[in-house]
C-alpha cells in the first residue's frame, strides 16, 4: 500500500484551504492510482483537513463560506471515490444520522469503510427521525445498526432513538460514532450492553473483524 507522506497531506490541505478542487481531486486519485487504502485517504487526508480547518474557523482565521466550501470538496471526493461493486450481499448495515444531526461527512466515511469491508450498506444520511430509522431497520433487518452523532445538544435525541432500538430489537448490535461521546461514552452508554462506541475509522476497522 501506498503510505500517505506529510508532503501529500500538506498539498491537499493546502489546496483546500485554496478552494481548488480540481487540485484536491488530482491529488486523491493520484494516490489511489498508487495503491493508497481508501480509508487511509480519509483518516490522513480527509479528517486532519477538516479538524485543522475546524481550528481556523474557531479562531476566526478563516470565513464560515471557506469553511464551507472545504467541506463541500471532501463531501463531493466521498461520493466520488466511494467504492463500487464490492459487496458480497450478506452482511447488512443501516447507517445513518440521528434527528437534526446534519454533520454527516463522518457517516459518509463509515459506511463506505463497510463497503471496503464487503458490507452491503444502506446509508440514510442526515438528520433521519427516531421513528423513521426504527421503521427502516425493521424492514431491512441488517447485523449492524450504525449511527452519527456529533452535537450533544442532541443527547435526548440520541437516548430517544437508542430506546426504540434497544426495546425493538434487543439483541441488534449497535455503533455509535461522532464527537458527542468523545469524552463520555462510558457512562451515556452504561446501561446498553449491545451499544459500542468507535472512536475512529482505524477502531471501526479491528471492531469489524471481530464481528
Amino acid at each position: 500500500m501506498k503510505e500517505i507522506k506529510q508532503s501529500h497531506f500538506l498539498g491537499f490541505y493546502n489546496a483546500l484551504l485554496e478552494g481548488d478542487r480540481d487540485k484536491c481531486n488530482h491529488l486523491v486519485q493520484s494516490l489511489i492510482d498508487e495503491g493508497t487504502d481508501l480509508k487511509d485517504i480519509y483518516v490522513e487526508l480527509f479528517q486532519k483537513s477538516l479538524y485543522r480547518i475546524g481550528k481556523l474557523w474557531d479562531n476566526n482565521k478563516i470565513s464560515i463560506p471557506e469553511e464551507h466550501l472545504a467541506t463541500q470538496i471532501i463531501e463531493s471526493l466521498i461520493s466520488r471515490f466511494a467504492p463500487v461493486g464490492k459487496s458480497d450481499q450478506q452482511k447488512k448495515v443501516v447507517v445513518t444520522c440521528i434527528d437534526k444531526e446534519f454533520h454527516d461527512i463522518g457517516a459518509k466515511m463509515v459506511s463506505n469503510v463497510f463497503e471496503l469491508k464487503g458490507w452491503k450498506t444502506y446509508y440514510l444520511g442526515a438528520s433521519v427521525p427516531t421513528k423513521e430509522i426504527v421503521k427502516y431497520v425493521k424492514t431491512i433487518e441488517p447485523e449492524i445498526v450504525a449511527l452519527s452523532w456529533s452535537l450533544y445538544l442532541n443527547l435526548g435525541r440520541f437516548l430517544e432513538v437508542v430506546d426504540h432500538l434497544t426495546r425493538f430489537f434487543p439483541t441488534k448490535k449497535i455503533i455509535v460514532g461522532g464527537q458527542a461521546l468523545a469524552e463520555n461514552s462510558d457512562k451515556v452508554l452504561k446501561k446498553y450492553k449491545n451499544v459500542k462506541y468507535i472512536d475512529s475509522l482505524d477502531s471501526l476497522e479491528l471492531y469489524l473483524k471481530k464481528v
